[in-house]
């Protein structure tokens, strides 16, 4: 498919109703609940020193009616009740709707790339195949009492929280799959990420609880995890004498799956040297890991591990990633040192200076059996002058850098006739030059990056 799917239809009348009144009495109650507490803590003077942490976990009560509140939600509402609709002729909105209903009638579905912008239709009977493959592969039938057991034992850390009236049971969402379009061969064997949503909302917590833990290390030891692209560019830019270096760059194969909980174990470990850590965050860590996966009504656990497993889609897959790529990111800083390594997520980044073609080798294997010690995997490439890493091309020839764009993934802007917000669509040329011009080392890269000079 070649349409940008963030383009947004105009819809049918009944269906904007619906919204529109669901989200009005979303800000009426989040209005009357401000209100509330307004109130409150002006009658007591003082903030309430027993506030409980929710978490994030919304209240399921509903808020009192506020008198002063109470002429502008009657005004609201009486907007909506007078609301007036008219119709509009539009080829690219007639276009929009002809997709949907196509792919609505279609007897096909509709797959996303995995790291690019493409979508792929498939026969059934071929999408069936790959899930179940996928699925197979790591993942053995469950007993069916086993997500009562978990459900168990997450309400009673609910329970010991004192936000069991606001977390919900494990939800069975079916997995599915997106593909790897920009690996090899991929026309004729396509390969897949299997993406599990089924999560425990205890989740929710241990996610916080790990970015406290994330944050603290490497404010603490200044390790080079980076966030984003941004960061990257930074430690480039402070790497001296840039033509006498060469890059090491390794991505690690199937990092969230093979994640081990002896690893995990280790990795919590060592973040206790860094900060307190307590049995209860440790329980609710190692509790979150505790996962299902759900396909056509059937239940499936990862093998040889029994319950624990770092999903594709979790509350806190990211966050035990950041805290394992941590633990390893420590030792090899300490070998290579820390300006000269870095780790966003599973993909490596190592710049060396004046190192022979052997010298690089011994790294490559050295890095390789680290990770292995882990029982990971690793795919490395050295002694190279050019990476493209992340969205981002570093040349250390001519000290530059530019944006890079996976293969297959063509750029697919938004259309101005989308139904978006008129101050949105005003604001998307200026955001996406900001963002090229952010990651070009030069007028002359930005210029050869520029949307207006690369129409998809």
């Amino acid at each position: 498919m070649s349409k940008k799917m963030k383009n947004i239809p105009i819809p049918p009348k009944n269906t904007y109703l619906k919204k529109l009144i669901e989200k009005t009495e979303n800000v009426i109650k989040r209005m009357r609940w401000k209100a509330f507490f307004f109130e409150k803590q002006n009658k007591d003077d003082q903030p309430n020193s027993n506030h409980n942490e929710n978490f994030g976990f919304k209240s399921r009560k509903c808020p009192p009616q506020n008198e002063d509140l109470a002429p502008f939600e009657n005004d609201l509402l009486n907007m909506i009740k007078h609301i007036q609709f008219k119709n509009t002729q539009d080829d690219f909105q007639d276009q929009l709707r002809k997709d949907i209903n196509r792919i609505n009638n279609s007897s096909k579905a509709f797959i996303p790339a995995d790291k690019t912008t493409n979508y792929y239709e498939l026969d059934k009977k071929q999408h069936d195949q790959l899930l179940k493959n996928n699925i197979t592969a790591t993942y053995k039938k469950a007993n069916e009492s086993t997500i009562h057991e978990i459900n168990n034992e997450a309400r009673n850390i609910a329970t010991d929280l004192n936000i069991h009236d606001r977390a919900e049971r494990m939800a069975e969402r079916q997995a599915f799959i997106t593909l790897k379009d920009h690996k090899e061969n991929f026309e004729n064997n396509p390969k897949c990420r299997l993406i599990n949503p089924a999560k425990s909302e205890i989740g929710r917590i241990s996610k916080q609880i790990l970015e406290k833990i994330n944050t603290t290390i490497r404010n603490t030891t200044s390790l080079n995890q980076w966030k984003h692209s941004l960061s990257v560019i930074n430690w480039f830019n402070n790497v001296q004498d840039k033509q006498q270096h060469t890059f090491i760059i390794f991505d690690i194969e199937n990092f969230y799956p093979s994640i081990t909980e002896d690893l995990l174990k280790n990795a919590l470990s060592f973040a206790k040297t860094f900060c307190k850590i307590t049995d209860k965050d440790t329980n609710i860590i190692m509790h979150a890991r505790k996962s299902l996966l759900f396909n056509n009504g059937t239940t499936w656990i990862k093998k040889d591990s029994n319950l624990f497993d770092v999903t594709m889609g979790s509350f806190d897959g990211a966050e035990i990633c950041e805290l394992v790529g941590l633990f390893i990111l420590n030792k090899l800083a300490t070998t290579y040192g820390k300006d000269n390594i870095g780790l966003y997520r599973d993909d490596g980044l190592a710049i060396f200076k004046n190192i022979s073609g052997p010298q690089a080798d011994r790294i490559r294997k050295d890095i390789t059996q680290h990770f292995k010690q882990h029982g990971l995997n690793i795919t490395i490439q050295t002694n190279l002058k050019i990476v493209n890493y992340l969205d981002v091309t570093f040349n250390l020839t001519n000290e530059s850098y530019y944006p890079y764009r996976k293969p297959n993934n063509q750029p697919l802007y938004i259309n101005t006739k989308s139904n978006h917000p008129p101050n949105i669509i005003r604001q998307l040329p200026v955001a996406i030059n900001r963002r090229i011009a952010d990651i070009s080392c030069n007028e002359t890269n930005l210029t050869k990056q520029s949307p207006s000079t690369n129409t998809p």
